[in-house]
């Protein structure tokens, strides 16, 4: 206030002066006197000039030094008082300067523990984690690079908070006997009640030990509630019930195995206990004898653990004949059929194809089987020669392209032998339609369909074939039966997938094989479209002779970073390795025609081999399995494989 009254009076008597010396310029007469008048007012007014430019000096000069010692006090503050830690280190990555918020934690480092931990927080910084503990403390850090500073604040408390409200999350469970309906079969009634206090006993044992909360609901399922911590535990124990009742029902004679599915989140009940079910569904697709455990957040990506057991045939002749007619009421529903199976199609995929085609004849519906002859392997060429020759299968046949053309509202795609979008011969046709329905006989994986209109899934099955084949039997009338052809093509994709009948064969497999000879399949045309040609054989020898232990019981075979095969090669290379004696586990790696590297996994049964794909992006059976990795080569992805069977095995 004062300053701004100083300077109006300055500038008023310069305004005074200035008018003074005007009045005497313009009204006295020219003489020295006006002269005199004129020079003194002059003289005044170059003094005030100069006297306020001393003024601005001084009051510039006074607010630098003001401004100074602020930030003279910040940096004092900075230094010795703000909560963040500030460190500065030099070109040995030593420690340079400190402030003392930090010093008491880092004080006692050595030189070489001072560039171990510069050295980390830069390779964490360039990772995106921006999280170091020091001792019992966990900071954010913030890392300049240039100017060789980092910044350290402190984050103990709400990592703490977050993980207490993490604990305190909902988890909700549900367990099933997976084959509780075949081990009481022809039980009596005291058996019965003894093994259900069996189970009971041993499930409710494991269950107290958490102290969470359980309810047996029927006599082959539980549900239970418990906290994010007690899941922890459990997850650390590796859900170590699925072996306890395992070995416990074994010393009792009985082959029992559970399942279970399990949800949290910060999401309602209700969601949560909706995705519990989702996922218990997901494991007895799966062949139960295990957990599917996942967030009930919409994008989480579901874990599995367990599933160390080969998949029990739960499949009946009723469940069998209600999915047949939950199929035709598919078709009456819905308009022109497209089949599809997955890309680079064996035997399996294009014997079922052509299968589900018979089916929607018989129903009379316009159907086509969606086929790119340009991905395709030497068996299926082989197969594809006999069809060109058969007219009627030859115009069921149509190019991606072609259906994307053709396809209309309300149409339905069947997929065979394989229930992942991505693995579609063509994803775009794929995306097109809105009425699914899937037949499949792989173990069912994180990727799926969101809302398939059927779903039939049978991991106990050998092939998609048999299934498809079951389906067609219960269809067949009179008036309506397949083709010769057609039954050979569906045995051709049992043949290929059972390894001649040798491997994931039941009674269920015969019959059906039976039942397609007395359609009149042509047992040599298999054997002709499955034999194998000398340059294939001589690929299969290299590869064999190339493969190396990774234990004593499992080898691992490379193909040549410029050479490509087809996925056949690959697949009876690892039957091939399978068939040694004291081999348990085989794994074929190869680029496939189109660049992509391909790994096949063999197993007697000892090993899941499932589980390890799975692991790697892949999926398939219990013994059978495969997985197609991009952007990268076949030394990469030998030493992936080799990293994730140390850590699944």
């Amino acid at each position: 206030m004062r300053k701004n009254t100083k300077f109006t009076l300055s500038l008023f008597f310069f305004f005074l002066l200035l008018l003074i010396q005007l009045m005497a310029i313009f009204f006295l007469p020219l003489n020295y006197v006006s002269a005199a008048i004129v020079v003194f007012i002059d003289l005044l007014l170059l003094v005030q000039i100069v006297l306020q430019h001393r003024r601005l000096q001084i009051s510039n000069h006074q607010k630098i030094m003001q401004a100074s010692r602020v930030a003279e006090k910040a940096l004092d503050y900075v230094s010795e008082d703000m909560p963040v830690g500030v460190v500065s280190w030099g070109t040995d990555y030593q420690f340079v300067w400190m402030n003392p918020y930090i010093t008491d934690k880092v004080k006692n480092l050595s030189f070489a523990d001072q560039q171990d931990m510069i050295n980390e927080l830069i390779q964490r910084d360039e990772r995106g984690k921006n999280v170091y503990k020091i001792k019992d403390t966990l900071y954010h850090f913030q890392l300049n690079k240039e100017k060789q500073l980092v910044y350290l604040i402190d984050i103990t408390k709400e990592v703490e908070l977050e993980t207490k409200e993490q604990n305190l999350q909902a988890a909700v469970g549900l367990l099933s006997v997976d084959n509780y309906d075949d081990v009481i079969d022809r039980k009596d009634d005291k058996e019965i009640s003894y093994l259900d206090s069996f189970i009971t006993t041993v499930i409710s044992d494991w269950m107290d030990s958490y102290q969470i909360f359980y309810k047996r609901i029927n006599a082959e399922r539980f549900f239970f509630l418990a906290r994010y911590e007690d899941l922890e535990t459990m997850i650390d124990n590796n859900f170590d019930l699925l072996e306890k009742i395992r070995v416990a029902a074994e010393k009792e004679g009985v082959l029992i195995t559970i399942s279970m599915g399990i949800s949290y989140g910060n999401q309602s009940l209700e969601v949560i206990g909706d995705t519990a079910q989702n996922n218990l569904d997901i494991a007895l697709v799966r062949g139960g004898d295990q957990v599917v455990l996942k967030d009930a957040e919409e994008n989480a990506k579901p874990v599995f653990y367990g599933g160390n057991s080969t998949s029990a045939a739960k499949r009946t002749r009723v469940r069998s004949r209600a999915m047949s007619t939950a199929l035709r009421n598919v078709f009456n529903e819905t308009g022109n059929v497209y089949v599809m199976g997955h890309r680079f199609p064996d035997m399996d995929a294009i014997g079922a194809s052509f299968g589900v085609s018979c089916l929607a004849r018989f129903h009379n519906k316009k159907v086509r089987v969606v086929i790119d002859e340009q991905e395709t392997i030497p068996d299926v060429d082989r197969c594809l020669e006999e069809i060109h020759k058969d007219g009627e299968l030859e115009d069921l046949l149509i190019s991606p392209a072609e259906a994307i053309k053709q396809r209309k509202a309300g149409d339905l795609l069947v997929m065979v032998d394989y229930h992942r979008p991505s693995l579609s011969i063509s994803q775009d046709l794929y995306e097109q339609f809105d009425n699914v329905v899937i037949i499949d006989h792989h173990r069912r994986g994180e990727e799926f369909p969101s809302k398939p209109l059927l779903t039939y899934i049978e991991s106990s099955a050998s092939s998609a074939s048999e299934l498809v084949a079951e389906l067609v039997q219960f269809e067949s009338k009179e008036n309506r039966k397949m083709t010769k052809m057609e039954a050979t093509l569906l045995l051709a994709g049992i043949t290929v997938d059972t390894k001649n009948f040798s491997i994931r064969t039941t009674s269920r497999t015969f019959d059906v094989a039976s039942y397609l000879k007395t359609c009149g399949a042509d047992a040599s045309l298999v054997q002709y479209i499955l034999s194998t040609d000398i340059k294939s054989y001589l690929e299969i020898s290299q590869l064999v002779g190339e493969s190396e232990y990774v234990r004593e019981d499992i080898v691992i075979t490379a193909g040549s970073e410029t050479k490509k095969y087809d996925s056949v090669t690959a697949a009876k290379t690892a039957d091939t390795l399978l068939s040694m004696v004291d081999i348990t586990a085989a794994f074929v790696i190869i680029k496939r025609n189109d660049g992509v590297i391909a790994i096949s996994a063999r197993s007697t049964g000892t090993i899941n081999v499932q589980r390890i794909m799975e692991a790697m992006g892949g999926g398939g059976h219990f013994t059978n399995a495969a997985v197609q990795l991009t952007d990268t080569t076949v030394a990469k992805a030998r030493q992936q494989l080799l990293a994730t069977i140390n850590e699944q095995l």
